[in-house]
């Protein structure tokens, strides 16, 4: 805003320079600099396209619409930041409390032993969504931030994709999912970031055993002319069709069962580390008809 008023101001010193005798034209100006000085940033200065001034009174303009609309993206900003503080305060209020209310069930000497058992299942599984929920929100401000740091390298992504599998062949079975991986034995060499790629793989698998009820799933790695595709699919109870236009934006939350323990940041940060790979993230789903997500890695991308 400064420098519109060094501007402002210089524009006037230029307009009594060239003796303009016009004290009603003067006067209109100063007014409209006013308005402008006030907040009213949709007033324009005008002047003649033949005069001398004429290209500095439009590039005074110009200024006045780009400070215009950094002031609307900083309201959104300021906007969203508070809705995220409004949803982390309710998000990590009622787990904990929730946690702290089987601990003080659990500090009395009436339970059975299976009954405490039990409590401290709940306790533990409570703390444990909790965490991944703490975690989740420290890497969403990092990618916010720009503090997330990249190691790119040509890796192959088959060999990735089952290194990431293998750690959730436990969690398959122990949800009773079944599962096929369609991976060619083949090398494909993408330039990647081995941590990024774990997290986008890690946070859709979370995504379908905690939201998808399916009880199969098939993940296959496709070689395409110029990109490699990680196809990622389920049989669950799908996500209604109106509101697949809004399930990678934080805090999104969607009206069906799938809602179940989310926080809404899973797949805003798996879509934020796709792009920062200049890749895309798609998804394919109607309620009652399953899921299936859709990445596209280019194979010869360039370091960002």
């Amino acid at each position: 805003m400064i420098y519109l008023l060094i501007f402002l101001c210089f524009i006037i010193i230029l307009l009594l320079h060239h003796n303009l005798s016009n004290k009603k034209k003067i006067q209109e100006i100063v007014k409209i600099l006013d308005d402008i000085y006030s907040g009213n940033l949709d007033r324009r200065l005008v002047a003649d396209e033949n005069s001398e001034i004429s290209s500095l009174v439009y590039k005074i303009n110009e200024i006045v619409i780009k400070d215009k609309h950094k002031l609307s993206e900083f309201n959104k900003a300021e906007k969203a930041y508070k809705k995220l503080v409004t949803s982390l305060s309710h998000d990590i209020r009622t787990p904990l409390s929730t946690l702290i209310g089987y601990l003080e069930v659990l500090e009395k000497d009436t339970m059975s032993y299976e009954e405490q058992q039990k409590f401290i299942q709940i306790a533990k599984e409570k703390a444990l969504n909790l965490s991944a929920y703490i975690q989740s929100l420290f890497e969403w401000l990092k990618l916010e931030s720009g503090e997330w740091t990249y190691d790119f390298k040509e890796e192959n992504i088959c060999e990735l994709t089952r290194l990431v599998l293998a750690d959730w062949i436990i969690k398959f079975e122990g949800n009773n999912i079944n599962f096929n991986f369609d991976i060619p034995e083949k090398a494909l060499f993408i330039l990647i970031d081995k941590n990024a790629y774990d997290r986008i793989i890690n946070n859709l698998l979370a995504n379908m055993i905690k939201h998808s009820h399916a009880n199969k799933l098939v993940v296959q790695v496709t070689e395409e002319i110029s990109e490699v595709q990680i196809a990622i699919s389920d049989n669950g109870v799908g996500i209604d069709e109106a509101e697949l236009p809004f399930i990678f934006d934080r805090l999104y939350k969607c009206g069906t069962s799938r809602t179940e323990n989310s926080n809404g940041l899973g797949l805003a940060i798996t879509k934020e580390l796709t792009i920062a790979h200049n890749g895309t993230i798609n998804v394919i789903s109607g309620y009652g008809k399953g899921t299936t997500f859709k990445l596209r890695f280019p194979k010869n991308m360039k370091k960002a």
